[in-house]
Formats: structure tokens, C-alpha cells, sequence
């Protein structure tokens, strides 16, 4: 199991104060901007229609009445939807009743959820539900006339078309949809449903018929259609299977009859309810009821809630969020069956689950700032890393170029570590780095790099300096250079490196850094490279035994770098599978297993999603498309190494068309920000010469073809604005530096391809 998890903001960000509305049972979901008022504004439609005038309640406990029924089923169908007394969190927790704000009465909470220091409740909350099909609030007004009930049974229908668009809700909303058409087929239903006399024992009937017309995956889908005991057993059912896992993950949990013993009594309970002899774990009740008196007479709530929280702590850093998360759902959920047994669910009246304090584990246990004590002699003291470093905000600045106080041509975002080089992206695999040519590659190979002779302590120190030269050699990419020179300083540390971000900015260089690092470890200094498109044509369980092969072949011996994890692990067939075995091998070789991996832009939010316990292992550093001075700085490399030289503004303009031909080749081979995992378009790589290092090694050919014609093949011209060529001419038009004669330097010679193939 993990020890060493290192989500540093990443699983804090779940909890971030923005438009989120997390739902336990289906995950975090980002509301899109404007979404919920959209949808307020078809519930007030629905409420204006001449239809909902006809069901008006002259009485409601939160809403402002008279108040046409329509408002309040919306209240109960959005409830239901959500699940009964099923965990909410987020900024918009209390959905349903923000979906009726304009209507509401003021001052009324929904369900159970304070603001108030100390509130057990604050930041989440568990409502109950007690809304089921065929209806509620708009079958009540409707009485026993049958053309009123039709017109419930119509207007239930239209609210659950206007709730389309929650994400977290839709499964369940289909299914009900699927519900309705299927009883609007059958005639003795709907006559049923028409004719059932309005008081609470005729109606309980008709739920039951409606509950027993749906089918095994409706159900699966809406498991609170099978009533208060079959709910019951759905929730206890779950909760076991959880809790077994949990327990054979992270050590000091009860066994599943104390644990679920305890969770009675945190309940209020005394004695078992019989309701759970006739579930799916009936055996669970005799064994309950021998044990639960002696839990009841010891009972000491702060040591249980603490033993918990301490527990699922503990799952948090072995990796098993997820689970985690289901456990405390149904926890509350079970709370609020139990506590309104023999009838339906109530929002828990007395619930000590802590889901609160999980919510500030979660941040306390991955918001972490690292800093180094004197004692241990190291510089550096890295910082925690930001929560929009994991998750970027849309329309993140680059960067310009500017002059500093000499006059110098430099990125705006000048970062210590800058120097000459980025690499080629991930997808490639190995390649050089794009501001090196021939003679450079042999020397930045950490394969290639010759033996150091002086024993350990010279090894040491040669395999150090080198890595340190490597790093030198990375230009517009600060977050990133700073974890290497971190890793640099505490080389010991077990590598798990996510690198997240547009591709072609520096991944084969970093991975040459950690690979000269690992033979620190007694690695061999080469890295092993897995792309997920080895695996896209497998099926599951060859796609398993290939990962399992790949990496057991690796271990102690050689770094694992892993291109496009996010997308490995968001394959439809086989992504799944992937994460677990790969989960299973990082917990079971431990520190013989050191990978680095490669993501896209939003590569760690999709494997949170993918797999949170996966998720888990990983530190997250994400790295940014070049900027205009970074392509200066490349194009001045370029330059250097053709034996020309330039002047500051021609620096400027070269770096200006190369941001912005890099910007129109992106967007015209169909740059795969926005495309699911498996599509071609995403996988897709731009030909070598439109890399960001082909840009800049092709625009040096040209400017220096075009500065020897102007300074009559001199051998080394001075590159001006006028030797570049026009944003809108075609490079291929253009007579390349390779044309020069026979008496230039070799390295006007050099091909555009020649910095990005190895």
C-alpha cells in the first residue's frame, strides 16, 4: 500500500471554493458557468405555464405560498435524484433549492449543513428524499381527478426534462424518463394511477406497483424504488463490500460486524432492526444483535469518531479516496434509514460520521508545504505546489518579451534556470532536445554518458553535475526546473513525477535528468518509455500482462517513463484494469519502481478521475507553452550554432512569428485539448520540422540563407528584420540555409529535423 502519496493540491482542489457540486456517490463535477441559473430560469417557465396554475399548494414549509406545485416537485425530484440522504458537498450543496431560489419562503436550509464553527455538519450535507414515482407535491394538488392526475403525471415529466444538463444527475434522470414511458405503455398502470384513492395506504400500493414495473438495471440505477427495506439492504450491501476493502488495505479498522455494530449506535440505536434479517447480509443480523449490547453500554462517541477519522485518514494516504468516499456515504446513508424506520428515510437528526473532518483531512493531508530543517545541510526548500499549477485556469499568460536594464532581449517570465534547450514532448519518446545539434546529443544522452572514474564519491558527484548541466539546458519552463533541482538536492526521494502540460516543452530532456539520477539507486541510467497508444488495440488482460511485463522488466534496474498516462488510463476498455494493475505494482515493488509520466493540459484532473487511488501517488508539475521570449531564446541558439548573429529587434520579431506559427499549425492539425482518450486526432503528431524546435531550427535556416545573400555569402552574417521571412509566406518558398555553398561551415548544412531526431 502507499505510504508516501503526494497529491500536493491536487485532491485539495476537490474541495476548492468554486462551482462545484460533489455528489459522493458519483464524484466532484465542476458546474459549468450559467448552468444553474439556466436551468432556474425552465423552472420558472414551468411555473408561469397556464398548466401549473390548475395545482397551486396553499401550504409549503420552505417555499412562498400559494405556490404552484410544479416548484415544489422540483424541490422533491432534484432531491430525489440526488439520492436519499446520499452526501453532498461543494458550493452548490443545496441545488435543489437554488433551482427554486425566486420562489423560496428565505431562511429555510435544506436538510442538515451549517456554516457555524464547530458545526459537525458544515460543508456537506444529507438530505432526505421522500419524492418516488409517480409523484408528489403535483398528484397531492391534483386530488382524485383524473384529468388534473394526468396533468401531474404530465408536468412530472416536463420537470424532469428541464433538469437535463447536471451531469452527476442524468444516469438517474434517464432512468426515471425510462420509467415513465414504460408506464405511460401499460394500461392497467396508468388507470391505476388515475384511479388510486388519495389516502397514504392507496398510494404506498401504487408506488409499489410502479417500483415493481421497473427492471433490474432501472432498479440498480434507483435502488430507493425497492422501498425502505430494500434501500436498506442496497445501503448495507454496499457499505460491507466497502468496509472489507478498506480493512484489507489500511490496518486498525474493526471487522465488519463491530464496525457496523458502532455505526448502529452512533445512529442512536439499541437493539437491531429487524428490517435487516430479511436483506442481502442477513447474517450480519444475528451476529449484530449479539454484539451490539455491549457497544451500547460502551459507548464513547469523541473515541469512536476519532478512531475513524484516524482510519480513513489512513486510507487517504494508501490511496483509497474513492473507497473512502462510498464508505462515509453510505455510513450517513444507512444513519438516516435507520433513524426513520419503520417508515421512510430522515435527514439524520444525530449523525457522527465524520465527514467533515475527512473533507479537512483531505486538505490537511495533501496541502502541504515542505521546507528542509538547517540541519540537514540542503538549500533548497521546496514549496507546496499550487492548486492551479494541477489544475490551470483558462487563458493562462505566457509571457512576453521584453529588454532588462542592459538592454538584453529576455522572456518576461525569466526564471534562474534558464538556458539553452527544451526537449520534444512525450509522445516521441527519447529525442534531443530541440536547441542542440548533432555534437550536442551525444553529450545530454544519459545512456551515452561516459563512466566517471574515482570511485563512489566521484560517481556521485559526476552523476550530480551532470544532471545539473541538463537542467541548465531548459529554457521557459520554471516550475518544472525547480522539482529537478529539488530532486537534485534529495536525490534519495522515490521518483513519482507527473508531468502535466502542452506537449513538445522538454519531456525527453527531463527524462535524460532523471534517468543520470537513478543511478544514484544503482540504475542503469536509461529510461524505458510505455506509450498508451502500445496498448489502445489490446484487450484487457493482455494490455494487463504487457504493463506487468514492462515494468517487473524495470525493476531496480532502469526508470519507467510513461507517455499520455491520462489517456492510458481513460480508455473505455482497458483504462480501468490499467490503473489497478499499475496501482498494485507501484505499492508492491515500492522504491524499486521510480517512474516518471507525461499528461496533457488536464492530465491529472483526468486521472483523479479515472483513478483517485492512482491518482494519489503521484506529485504533479505542470509546464507551459513557450512563449515568445522562449522562442527568441531558442532562435538565438539556433543562430549561435550556424556561426550568426542577430541584433535585439530581429530577436523580437523572430520570437513573435515563431509564438504565432506555432499558435496556427496548433490549431490546424486539430490539437487535441478538447478530444477523448483514443481519438486519432489526439494522438496525432505534427511533422518534426513544425515541433517548436523544428520552428526555430527552420526559421535559423532561413533568416541565415537570407543574410548570406544580403552580406554576399559571408560566413557569418548578421541576422536583421529584414532577413525574416513575412508571417504569411510559405517556408517552403523559401531557399534554405542548406543551399549555401559548398565552402559554409558544416553547420549551415544542419537539416530542420536534425535538434528533434536522436
Amino acid at each position: 500500500m502507499q505510504t508516501n502519496a503526494r497529491a500536493h493540491g491536487a485532491l485539495e482542489a476537490m474541495f476548492r471554493e468554486e462551482s462545484v457540486f460533489d455528489l459522493y456517490s458519483w464524484g466532484r463535477w465542476q458546474v459549468p458557468d450559467g448552468l444553474v441559473a439556466e436551468l432556474a430560469e425552465r423552472v420558472d417557465a414551468l411555473a408561469e405555464d397556464p398548466r401549473a396554475a390548475l395545482l397551486v399548494l396553499d401550504e409549503h414549509p420552505q417555499l412562498r405560498t400559494p405556490v404552484p406545485a410544479v416548484v415544489a416537485d422540483v424541490l422533491g425530484i432534484t432531491a430525489f435524484l440526488c439520492g436519499d440522504v446520499a452526501v453532498r458537498s461543494g458550493s452548490w450543496l443545496r441545488l435543489e433549492h437554488d433551482l427554486v431560489r425566486s420562489h423560496h419562503a428565505g431562511g429555510t436550509a435544506a436538510g442538515r449543513g451549517g456554516d457555524a464553527p464547530g458545526d459537525p455538519y458544515a460543508g456537506w450535507v444529507a438530505p432526505a428524499a421522500s419524492w418516488r414515482p409517480p409523484g408528489g407535491e403535483l398528484f397531492r394538488a391534483a386530488g382524485g381527478d383524473r384529468g388534473l392526475r394526468r396533468l401531474a403525471w404530465e408536468l412530472t415529466v416536463e420537470i424532469l426534462r428541464a433538469l437535463e444538463g447536471i451531469e452527476s444527475l442524468e444516469t438517474r434522470r434517464q432512468g426515471l424518463l425510462r420509467l415513465y414511458e414504460h408506464a405511460a405503455a401499460d394500461h392497467d398502470l396508468v388507470e391505476a394511477t388515475l384511479s388510486a384513492p388519495s389516502l397514504p395506504s392507496g398510494w404506498a400500493r401504487l408506488r409499489e406497483r410502479w417500483a415493481d414495473s421497473a427492471g433490474d438495471d432501472l432498479v440498480a440505477a434507483l435502488p430507493e424504488l425497492t422501498g425502505n427495506v430494500g434501500y436498506l439492504s442496497w445501503i448495507v450491501d454496499g457499505w460491507c463490500a466497502a468496509h472489507e476493502l478498506l480493512i484489507a488495505a489500511v490496518p486498525g479498522g474493526d471487522d465488519v460486524c463491530t464496525a457496523f455494530s458502532r455505526l448502529l449506535v452512533q445512529a442512536g440505536l439499541t437493539t437491531v432492526p429487524p428490517e435487516l434479517a430479511v436483506g442481502v447480509r442477513a447474517d450480519l443480523y444475528a451476529q449484530v444483535g449479539a454484539r451490539l449490547p455491549e457497544d451500547v453500554r460502551t459507548w464513547d462517541a469523541d473515541a469512536w469518531r476519532a478512531q475513524v477519522r484516524s482510519w480513513l485518514a489512513r486510507a487517504l494516504v494508501a490511496g483509497e479516496f474513492g473507497v473512502a468516499r462510498t464508505w462515509l456515504d453510505l455510513a450517513v446513508r444507512l444513519t438516516g434509514v435507520v433513524q426513520g424506520l419503520p417508515g421512510d428515510a430522515v435527514t439524520p437528526e444525530s449523525c457522527l460520521v465524520p465527514v467533515g473532518e475527512f473533507q479537512d483531512d483531505v486538505r490537511r493531508l495533501f496541502r502541504v508545504r515542505r521546507v528542509r530543517h538547517p540541519l540537514t545541510g540542503v538549500v533548497a526548500a521546496p514549496a507546496w505546489l499550487a492548486t492551479e499549477d494541477v489544475f490551470p485556469p483558462v487563458g493562462h499568460s505566457n509571457g512576453e518579451v521584453r529588454r532588462n536594464a542592459a538592454g538584453a532581449l529576455v522572456p518576461a517570465e525569466v526564471s534562474g534556470s534558464e538556458g539553452p534547450g527544451e526537449a520534444t514532448g512525450p509522445n516521441e519518446g527519447p529525442n534531443e532536445g530541440p536547441n542542440e545539434g548533432p555534437d550536442d546529443a551525444s553529450d545530454r544522452s544519459a545512456r551515452s554518458l561516459p563512466a566517471p572514474a574515482g570511485g563512489p564519491v566521484c560517481a556521485r558527484a559526476s552523476a550530480l553535475a551532470q544532471a545539473t548541466a541538463m537542467i541548465d539546458r531548459i529554457v521557459g519552463q520554471p516550475a518544472l526546473v525547480a522539482v529537478l533541482r529539488e530532486l537534485v538536492d534529495m536525490p534519495a526521494q522515490d521518483l513519482r513525477l507527473l508531468v502535466t502540460g502542452p506537449p513538445d516543452v522538454g519531456a525527453d530532456l527531463a527524462v535524460d535528468v532523471l534517468a543520470r539520477l537513478m543511478t544514484l539507486r544503482g540504475f542503469d541510467g536509461t529510461a524505458v518509455w510505455l506509450h498508451h497508444e502500445q496498448f489502445a488495440p489490446l484487450d484487457a488482460d493482455s494490455a494487463v500482462a504487457q504493463l506487468r511485463d514492462r515494468v517487473e522488466g524495470c525493476d531496480g534496474e532502469r526508470l519507467i517513463a510513461i507517455d499520455g498516462l491520462d489517456r492510458l488510463v481513460s480508455y473505455e476498455r482497458i483504462g480501468r484494469p490499467l490503473a489497478q494493475e499499475l496501482h498494485r505494482l507501484i505499492s508492491a515493488h515500492g522504491a524499486r519502481v521510480q517512474l516518471v509520466a507525461f499528461g496533457g493540459p488536464d492530465g491529472y484532473r483526468r486521472l483523479v478521475h479515472a483513478s483517485p487511488s492512482l491518482a494519489a501517488w503521484w506529485r504533479v508539475v505542470r509546464t507551459r507553452e513557450f512563449a515568445a521570449g522562449d522562442f527568441a531564446v531558442l532562435f538565438g541558439r539556433a543562430l549561435d550554432r550556424r556561426g550568426a548573429t542577430t541584433t535585439p529587434d530581429a530577436l523580437l520579431a523572430a520570437g513573435d512569428l515563431l509564438a504565432a506559427t506555432r499558435a496556427s499549425v496548433t490549431s490546424r492539425s486539430g490539437s487535441a485539448a478538447g478530444t477523448e482518450p483514443g481519438e486519432s486526432v489526439r494522438n496525432a503528431q505534427p511533422v518534426e520540422e513544425r515541433r517548436n524546435a523544428g520552428l526555430a531550427t527552420r526559421l535559423a535556416d532561413l533568416a541565415v540563407a537570407a543574410a548570406r545573400r544580403r552580406t554576399n555569402r559571408a560566413n557569418s552574417p548578421l541576422v536583421d528584420v529584414v532577413d525574416l521571412p513575412t508571417a504569411d509566406a510559405e517556408p517552403a518558398d523559401a531557399e534554405p540555409a542548406d543551399a549555401e555553398p559548398a565552402d559554409a561551415e558544416p553547420a549551415d548544412a544542419e537539416p530542420a529535423d536534425a535538434e528533434v531526431g536522436r
